[in-house]
């Protein structure tokens, strides 16, 4: 499918990820969020530092930018330098993105079932009966992944063979969306030598939603 023309002046994103810099040559602005995260006794806190410590956040968004270059971005960040994170954080960063006014989410990240799997499931079936659509990343060798295996959730598998800018579905398949795993081009940087992946297909299909005016 190619991608429809839709005004995105009004639409909010959620991206909960690592952070997102709204500095970046890639974003430059239109950025809010917060940080959701654990203090040393393990509850779960927020503040304002939504500060991107990694870079792949602010790769996520970058693609929403390209493709939505008046969106809002609320960024959820989940995720400290090590990458560590809970379905806890998870679930409680989803219902705050869509308690925020953002009416798509875009969660490049995925969790194997386990202790807090209900917790997110349960934030996840919330925020879509409001509404709400949550596109997520999946693996090909993790078809239990979550959240983009839960029911309602558009699950997405990086595809190479699919054109950037297009999207195509398969309802067979556990993860029935696929997209171009590219992020944007960086300058100097070989499109071979850049980075590629689930993560940026699953924007990619956020992207294409935004624009189709599913939300």
């Amino acid at each position: 499918m190619k991608r429809p023309a839709k005004d995105e002046s009004r639409l909010r994103i959620g991206v909960i990820d690592t952070g997102v810099n709204p500095w970046h040559s890639h974003i430059r602005g239109g950025v809010t969020g917060l940080r959701i995260y654990l203090d040393g006794e393990g509850r779960i806190r927020e503040d304002d530092d939504f500060r991107d410590l990694v870079g792949h956040g602010t790769a996520v968004a970058g693609i929403l930018r390209q493709q939505l270059p008046d969106v809002e971005i609320f960024a959820v960040r989940v995720f400290e330098q090590d990458l560590t994170s809970y379905p806890s954080l998870v679930a409680r960063a989803i219902l705050r993105a869509a308690a925020g006014g953002c009416s798509i989410l875009n969660l490049s990240l995925g969790m194997s079932p386990g202790p807090g799997s209900d917790l997110l499931t349960m934030a996840c079936r919330e925020v879509m009966e409001a509404g709400c659509i949550i596109v997520a990343a999946g693996h090909p060798g993790n078809p239990r992944l979550l959240p983009a295996s839960i029911p309602g959730v558009m699950g997405v598998l990086a595809d190479s063979l699919v054109p950037a800018g297009e999207i195509r579905t398969d309802p067979e398949r556990r993860y029935p969306y696929a997209a171009s795993g590219s992020p944007r081009d960086l300058e100097g940087v070989r499109t071979s030598d850049n980075l590629w992946g689930n993560s940026f297909a699953c924007a990619r299909v956020t992207a294409y939603m935004a624009q189709a005016g599913a939300c």
